[in-house]
């Protein structure tokens, strides 16, 4: 791949510190007002009380199938359709599972694009592989669902694989695969760009339910081939998907917080499987992504909770990088009652796959001096202020509103 280079464009300026996911915004959210976790956690971080009380209230005003009736069941409906199955994918035995006794033996650059070929065909559609760096797995589990008490089964579940750890809320994670297979599964831009609405979140969890099927067939078939794997996807992730793709060369870390690659810009969502499968590794990469968001800064004029930053990047975790304010984020979802995605689509990388847009993005890789322009000249193609689409005929039929 072109662009590659030795070293991450990330810059490390202290020892890297490991995440608890507990403090992941989307955990705390979810803990319930009094129960032991929320007591035990608030109890360490009593300067967040306040703050998660009121992500707890935008949880509870916008779950769905609890028997009350909706504001727009229609509407309301998309979110369900595509983020609740996609839990069922998250049980221990199919993030992971017994290994094969028989190991196949296969050189690793072979093994390595036999294994993106079948990812690409079972929906991927860029996939790299990189070092699995220990500082991006999780210290302890944070975000359910949680599966202590569960019984086996079969055949809907088998039971805990050996070794598996994460059944419950806190417990410790410690994974020490060699490597990730990091993949990325594109939105529909038209979709997202409706948001903030139940149809940007269709999308959404349309794109995570792609990744997360696809995530638990690919380290299945490499458990078939006699090596551990272990699938990580938005209902049981292990490791930091961010960091992880970008080790992998899938693109830089950006402004906004998302990866940006060169194919998809922001527009897509993370998967990954880490394994012990004797691969070879891909590089990463240097886009021109730091440079140009720090000429850019669309995403930061865009984002209405302004949770994007505007100034400098700052340590976090030993890593110097632009730090976005992920509770201003999920309180605006929370006012409109669905996510946004405004800054993928805005981003000036997440722009259509055609020819033309492929040689404007290998000119700002290329050309340094050129970005700056290129920005303005997307303002003037595609407008320097967001303004959301309407829903498509298809999402409006049987609706009094889009």
């Amino acid at each position: 791949m072109a662009h590659e280079v030795d070293r991450p464009t990330y810059e490390v300026v202290g020892p890297l510190e490991r995440f608890d996911e507990r403090d992941n915004v989307f955990a705390r959210e979810t803990l319930v007002p009094g129960s032991p976790d929320e007591r035990e956690y608030h109890a360490l971080h009593p300067e967040l009380v306040e703050i998660d009380r009121r992500l707890s209230r935008f949880i509870q005003s916008t779950e769905i199938g609890a028997g009350g009736a909706a504001e727009d069941p229609l509407s309301e409906a998309f979110y369900d359709s595509a983020f609740g199955p996609v839990a069922a994918l998250g049980q221990p035995d199919l993030v992971d599972g017994p290994v094969n006794s028989f190991q196949v033996r296969v050189h690793p650059d072979v093994m390595t694009r036999r294994i993106k070929a079948v990812a690409r065909q079972l929906g991927a559609y860029i996939t790299r592989v990189g070092p699995l760096n220990p500082a991006w797995v999780y210290t302890h589990r944070g975000k359910g669902p949680f599966f202590k008490d569960y019984e086996a089964r079969p055949p809907y579940f088998s039971g805990v694989p050996e070794g598996y750890q994460g059944l419950s809320y806190g417990e410790s994670l410690e994974i020490d695969h060699k490597y990730a297979i990091s993949m990325a599964f594109p939105q529909d831009a038209d979709l997202i760009k409706t948001g903030p609405s139940r149809l940007c979140d269709f999308e959404t969890g349309r794109a995570y339910a792609i990744s997360a099927l696809v995530s638990v067939q690919l380290a299945r078939y490499i458990r078939g081939l006699g090596y551990p794997a272990r699938a990580h996807h938005m209902r049981n992730y292990g490791v930091l998907a961010v960091p992880v793709a970008v080790d992998a060369g899938l693109g830089e870390l950006a402004r906004c917080g998302y990866v940006v690659s060169k194919e998809l810009g922001a527009n897509f969502r993370l998967a990954c499987v880490t394994t012990d499968l004797p691969l070879a590794l891909d590089k990463p990469v240097d886009l021109g992504v730091q440079d140009y968001c720090e000429k850019c800064l669309k995403c930061a004029e865009t984002c209405p909770s302004r949770a994007i930053p505007f100034g400098d990047k700052v340590e976090v975790r030993g890593i110097r990088r632009w730090k976005i304010d992920e509770e201003k984020c999920l309180l605006y979802w929370g006012s409109q009652g669905a996510a946004c995605g405004i800054c993928q689509v805005v981003c000036p990388w997440s722009k259509p796959r055609t020819l033309f847009h492929r040689i404007v993005a290998e000119i700002a890789t290329r050309i340094p001096w050129s970005r700056r322009f290129l920005t303005k000249a997307d303002d003037l193609v595609y407008g320097a202020k967001y303004k959301p689409r309407p829903y498509p005929e298809w999402a409006r039929l049987g609706q009094s509103r889009s």
